[in-house]
């Protein structure tokens, strides 16, 4: 004869399917935490980037589809400038102004109006400007407010100014001038020992 079985109570707290869902309750926090870490710890996103591309044929889009273009073939490069900006700054009318430095030692100055918060905008080099001048060097680029303020700048890693030795101005005459008086060589006293 068997005994009647009594029936158990479940303590839900002890059950497998309520410790189941406890760990994955925790495991869904833990990644989401982990996730919010490391949104936030890369919001850290500069305003302005820029880089180089080299322009070949195979930068067009028949080269890629394998069709024939009875244009030559661009050779050259190209800068891409990206900025992302806040809706005030936008509405200050900033432009993107990049100045490049030649690798023949000349400059040139492009102006870009900025029309919207994120974009991109591209300075290209082709063909015969590209042999006469051999290409990009450096560059630099930078967000101008309507007021004249600098927003944001960027500089690639060889940007240096240019000094122009032909430059007959006054205030470069002047600083060379102030530099020579300050720290001359032939006005220094020498100095004698004593025997």
């Amino acid at each position: 004869m068997s005994l009647p079985r009594t029936p158990r109570t479940i303590n839900p707290k002890n059950s497998k399917f309520f410790r189941r869902k406890q760990l994955c309750n925790g495991l869904n926090f833990r990644a989401l935490l982990f996730v919010l870490f490391f949104a936030l710890a890369g919001c850290g996103r500069t305003a302005l980037v820029l880089h180089q591309q080299k322009v070949t044929s195979a930068y067009l889009a028949s080269t890629n589809v394998a069709t024939p273009d009875p244009r030559t073939p661009p050779n050259g490069q190209m800068i891409v400038a990206e900025y992302w900006l806040p809706s005030k700054v936008r509405d200050l009318c900033p432009i993107l102004r990049i100045h490049i430095l030649f690798c023949d030692c000349t400059q040139t100055c492009v102006e870009f109006p900025i029309h919207s918060r994120v974009g991109y905008e591209t300075y290209c080099v082709l063909n015969s400007e590209f042999k006469k001048t051999g290409g990009f060097l450096a560059y630099k680029a930078e967000i101008i407010t309507g007021d004249g303020e600098l927003y944001a700048d960027w500089e690639h890693q060889l940007w240096v100014k240019l000094i122009d030795i032909e430059d007959d101005s006054d205030e470069m005459s002047s600083a060379v001038l102030e530099k020579s008086i300050q720290a001359s060589v032939i006005e220094t006293p020498f100095c004698k020992s004593q025997s």
